[in-house]
């Protein structure tokens, strides 16, 4: 999926993006629950990179504002929980994936 690339429901592979996610956050998970314990990253496999909030829409605003039509997973550091969400510009979509 690109940046640039909307997300047709009916196509997109919530568990493959899972995942990717998953396994792009275990690499990186030491680091982020040393520094970021409590907080929230949203995180995009495909470009390895992350944002760090106070909230899930503090860590969501900060990834958009770099990727604004972008799929993130979100999670809470050091928490088991986790879950997806999207916006879509120009309507108010909204998938989401909540494990615990």
């Amino acid at each position: 999926m690109s940046e640039n690339q909307n997300i047709n429901p009916s196509s997109f592979n919530l568990e493959e993006f899972s995942k990717k996610s998953e396994a792009f956050y275990s690499k990186i998970r030491n680091e982020l629950e040393t520094k970021y314990k409590g907080k929230y990253a949203a995180i995009d496999f495909e470009s390895e990179r992350y944002w760090i909030g106070d909230t899930a829409s503090d860590a969501l605003s900060r990834a958009k504002k770099d990727f604004p039509e972008k799929l993130f997973y979100l999670v809470q550091i050091g928490s088991s929980a986790t879950f997806t969400v999207q916006s879509v510009v120009g309507g108010n979509y909204l998938l989401s994936n909540y494990d615990s």
